[in-house]
């Protein structure tokens, strides 16, 4: 039974380190393609979703006001082995 936990637990560190296929700096460029406005600031994270689970850079570009509220803010969801956009969600 360990030995089975211990193949699975090295079949998931390893088989993902292919996930990461497109950069960091790729996945802004590509979801700053996808915005329609001129941001102020951004934040990315790398995330893995689904079953099996895939590698997802995740990019949100936004809008603050004067006070520091955020005005507008769009999340691009890119994948991190392909850089294909899977999902785009806008708020006003």
């Amino acid at each position: 039974m360990i030995a089975l936990l211990v193949v699975g637990l090295a079949l998931v560190h390893f088989g993902t380190r292919r996930d990461k296929r497109v950069s960091q700096d790729q996945a802004l460029a590509i979801a700053r393609a996808r915005i329609d406005f001129e941001p102020n600031g951004h934040q990315i994270r790398f995330l893995r979703r689904g079953i099996p689970p895939r590698g997802f850079w995740i990019v949100t570009y936004y809008i603050r006001n004067d006070v520091g509220f955020y005005k507008r803010v769009t999340t691009v969801f890119v994948e991190a082995s392909s850089g294909q956009v899977t999902e785009v969600r806008r708020t006003a």
